[in-house]
Order: C-alpha cells, then structure tokens, then sequence
C-alpha cells in the first residue's frame, strides 16, 4: 500500500493551538492550498510566460495549465491517490511547473528529487516515501536514466512506475507520448488540498549525516515564499533566474513555487557556468537570482569579463555560505544589489538583509528575521536565550517551519519543541538591532586542545586572501590536540599556493589569534559540494583522515602541511 504522509504521518509535528491561531489571524495560514492560487494566476494572466529554461522552452500561464491537467489525469489513470508521494527528478527544465501543477491537481504530494543524485540516494528517498510513481530525465548530461530507473524498480519495494521526459521522439516542450494521450483531468475532477495538507517532500542534502525528509505544508510554502517577495518586492514584472537545483529547497521554493505565488516568470537554468548562466539572464531579461556565493561570482565575473549586459538584474540573492567582500564590489559595479539569505529545508528562509540594509551588513551579517518569522539565539544545552553578542544556536519559529521529518518522530522531536522552535544545528551571534552572524554548524567546531574553532570564521578569513578563489576548513584528528584545522583551498587564477607559513602571516595581519591558523593545507581543483551546493563537509572529513592514515603507515609527522614544511609554534 502506498503511504499517505498527511496530518497523523509518524514524524509529524503538530503546531501548538496558540501558534496556529495566531499564523491565521496575522494572515500567514488559511484554508487555501497552491492549487488555489495556481487557478487564480492562470486565470489572471493567462497569455503572460510562466517558465523559460536555458534551452528556450517556454510556456504561458494558460500552456502550463492543459499541460498539467493532462499530467494530473495521467497520475490519477495510473492510480495515485490523494495525499500519495510522486518523486520528480528532474534537472531545471521548464516542464517542471506543469509537472509540479500536475501533481497538485491530482490532490498528490511532490517530493523534488536533484538531477545528480544516483541509486543509492534515491533508493532511500524512495524508501522513505514509499513512492509508487516516479519521474526521470530520459538522459542528462552522462548518465542514462532508463537504466537507473530499472534498477531502482528492482531494488525497491514500492516504486512500480518511472516515467520519462525528453524521451526521443519526444520534442522539448513536451511531456512523455503516455501523459500527452491521457484524459485531461477536468477543473471539477482537481483534487484541491487544505492548507494544513502536505505539499511537499524534499531531502536535506545530507552534509552531516543521512538525508531527512522534510514535510512542508501549503501554508509552509506559502508563507515562506509570500514573506521572501513581500521582503524584496518582488511582483508580476519580475524574472527570477534559478540556477540551483529546483529538487533542493533553494530552486524548488524560490524559483518555482514564489513566482507562481507572484505570477512572475521562472527562468530555470540547469548549469552553473558562469557564461550559461549569464547568457540566459541577459537573454530573458533577468530582474533577479538566487545561488550559492561561488555560482553568483562565477556568473558576475563573466559579466565582467565579455560584457555580458545584466541591465535589468535589480538584485542576487546570496545563501549557504558567507558573502564574500569581492562579490558585493563586482555586483555594484555593475548595478546591481547582493543579499544575504540565510535558512534551511525545515525553516526557508531564517532571515535576510533588504534595499534597507548597507552593503556592510551583507557583508558582516546573515540578516535578521524574515516577515513572519521570529528568531533567537539559545544556549545549546538549556536552550534559554543568550544575550546580545553571546554565541548560541540559532532558532526559528513561524508560519514557514516545517511540518516534522518524515517517518522520523525521534528526529523531529530533537529539532523541535512544543512551543514550535526549530532549532538549527547554527551557531550564531545576535546584535542589539536583531541582526545574526552565523558562526559555524554546532558540530563544525575544531576543539584545538580546549580551545573551540569556529571553522566558518576560518573560512571567512581565508576568503579574504586574494590567491584564494574557494575555501573548507574540517577538523582533522591530532593524538597531542585531540584536533586540528586542516584547509582544503582552491587556488584563484593563476596565483601560488598559499603554505602554512603564508596563512601564518595573513591571520596575523588580520588581526586573528594564532591558535585559529589552520596547521594543514590541502589543495584541490574543487571543493566538493552537496546536490544544494553546500560544502560535503564529510567527504572532507574523511579525505583528512585516509590521508592521515597513509602518512602514519608510512612514517610521516601526520600534522606537518603541504610541501613538508612544520606548522608554525602557537
């Protein structure tokens, strides 16, 4: 039987009586789901484009509306039932809306799936959802889906169906020969959810630990994307260019669910090369994006270099990692606003920094709490709020939190109380004026022989560096210090490469105390990143520790750094 994660899905955090009641009498929660505001944006703009991709595929507000409704009659035809899973991995295509519209007509639940995940993490994506149906790319870049979702047939225990788009002689633009002779499913026949009903599934990237599945309603979303455009002003006239993966919450709620709540136009771009993505904003006319520092940079600096025109760009949003000095003086010079959005699956977005906020707060801080939203910094074990200026995890708490992680009750009540705090896993620091700097994740703390090391204010000083284009800091273990920090570095252009003894001198110019000087550097062609774009801070972890283990089999001092040459005495 397929599972139906509604209101009593194990996992399912229930909002207290006060905080619902209040969400509803402040206008953030009602009766309506997305299908709703989906029927009054096609029937207002009908004519107006929806979605363009990178290819040029595009369709109106009214296209989208037959193409889903054939979609949804298809799912119904093949047995998907109110409130059931449907997995969708698909890269940034514009046949995503109708896709996503589809489902929500057929009264389902959408659970974004990235391009680039593979058997392993969609068994367990499918696993925990108990999908039946699922969609594919017939082929995106190198890989075969066919055979990806044959062995995912095999290996599962609910999946029955894997439907694929872009499948020859299927045109682009259009949905699979089996959806395209369904029986559209008619207004009267749509399956409308309650607000309080699940919209969707999406998976945490699984930096940490294993992905979690998290549950957001039609009000979470709703609220969410409603409280993102109020904040930046965001309406009809604007182009939202989305380069992040549309099955990660980044893409998924700000580049398809906001401009649907808007009636603007999502411009889906499904690469993250500078020229692509700044091809496409200037082709369509681009009044804003949304990425992660390194993408926006990329995209920026080619602008720079051939002159690509970002004439109508009014701002970039910036998220999962600190905004770098460089990128907010390239973005000027060329006319346009940086912010700074900071959040997660379960709570999107915390806060941000807007058209009031001085170029020095995007820089120094992450924004404070977005409309709706209240924040706050707490001691991590009694979890009472800290002053002002005192370092503590980050907690939220609003009409946009999630609903629970699904099937996972023991998790869900580690991440929340009863009162509906979400606590992040974040530690951060708040000012007077309610402004938050994140300082690192709770468990990204070096412990340097009692001394704590916040690795992302590492990072941010080794961003600094003008030889430094990308930069991680891990803990790597140390039998005299219990840990060390170890720096894994990507070089900017042609520039050398920095050795211990250089950061040495960079942190003291920077006024850093020595004992924060990473002991190791690691030089990589890459930073390897999660599917959202979030640093794989494990996979850096474990790189450390197999070289650390090689070194002592070989009788090398396994904390000396690149080149052999000793760290510096603290």
């Amino acid at each position: 039987m397929p599972r139906t994660p509604r209101r009593h899905e194990p996992g399912f955090a229930a909002v207290p009586a006060r905080l619902r009641e209040d969400f509803r009498a402040r206008g953030w929660w009602g009766e309506h789901g997305l299908l709703d505001w989906w029927r009054l944006a096609a029937l207002a703009c009908p004519d107006a484009t929806a979605v363009i991709d990178r290819e040029g595929t595009g369709f109106t507000y009214a296209q989208v509306d037959e193409l889903s409704s054939r979609f949804a009659g298809w799912l119904v035809g093949a047995g998907v039932r109110r409130g059931e899973v449907v997995a969708v991995q698909l890269p940034n295509w514009a046949e995503f809306l109708p896709v996503f519209v589809g489902v929500l007509k057929a009264g389902a639940v959408i659970n974004p799936l990235p391009a680039n995940l593979r058997l392993s993490e969609l068994r367990h994506a499918v696993d925990t959802c108990g999908t039946r149906v699922m969609l594919m790319p017939a082929a995106f870049r190198s890989t075969d889906h066919h055979v990806l979702g044959a062995e995912l047939v095999e290996q599962t225990d609910s999946l029955r169906q894997v439907l694929f788009v872009h499948d020859p002689p299927v045109a682009a633009g259009d949905l699979p020969e089996a959806v395209g002779a369904a029986r559209p499913l008619t207004e009267d026949d749509w399956l409308p959810a309650h607000g309080e009903d699940l919209a969707a599934v999406l998976f945490t990237s699984g930096s940490e630990s294993e992905p979690k599945g998290v549950m957001l309603s039609h009000n979470n979303l709703i609220a969410s994307e409603i409280g993102f455009s109020y904040a930046l002003r965001l309406g009809p006239e604007d182009r939202m260019l989305m380069p992040a993966p549309v099955g990660h919450a980044t893409g998924f709620m700000h580049g398809v669910v906001m401009p649907m709540l808007t009636r603007g136009v999502s411009l889906l771009c499904d690469s993250t090369k500078g020229p692509e993505m700044a091809a496409m904003a200037s082709r369509h006319g681009a009044t804003c994006g949304m990425s992660v520092p390194s993408v926006i940079d990329s995209m920026l600096c080619t602008c720079e270099t051939d002159g690509t025109g970002l004439e109508r760009m009014r701002f970039l949003c910036c998220g999962g990692s600190p905004v770098p000095r460089r990128l907010v003086e390239r973005a000027r010079d060329l006319g346009i606003r940086v912010h700074s959005v900071y959040g997660a699956t379960e709570s999107a977005p915390h806060t941000m920094t807007t058209f009031q906020d001085s170029d020095e707060r995007v820089l120094n801080t992450d924004g404070r709490a977005c409309p709706g939203t209240e924040i706050r910094i707490v001691d991590r074990v009694t979890r009472r709020p800290v002053p002002p200026g005192v370092e503590g995890e980050e907690a939220s708490r609003g009409p946009a939190v999630f609903c629970g992680y699904l099937g996972r009750p023991d998790l869900t009540a580690a991440a929340m109380d009863e009162d509906g705090w979400y606590y992040s896993g974040d530690l951060a620091i708040m000012d007077d004026d309610g402004y938050i700097r994140v300082t690192g994740r709770c468990k990204d703390v070096i412990n340097r022989g009692g001394e704590n090391i916040s690795a992302a204010e590492v990072e941010r000083v080794l961003m600094c560096h003008p030889a430094v284009l990308s930069a991680a800091v891990v803990a790597m273990p140390d039998e005299v210090m219990g840990q060390r920090a170890c720096a894994f570095l990507v070089s900017r252009g042609d520039r050398p490469r920095l050795t211990v003894a250089d950061l040495h001198d960079h942190f003291v110019s920077c006024g850093i105390a020595k004992f924060k000087i990473p002991e190791r550097v690691e030089y990589l062609d890459e930073i390897p990143t999660t599917s959202s774009g979030k640093v794989a801070k494990r996979v850096l972890r474990e790189r450390i520790v197999a070289m650390l283990a090689t070194e002592r089999s070989g009788g090398r001092r396994p904390w000396r750094a690149e080149g052999g040459a000793q760290c510096p005495a603290r």
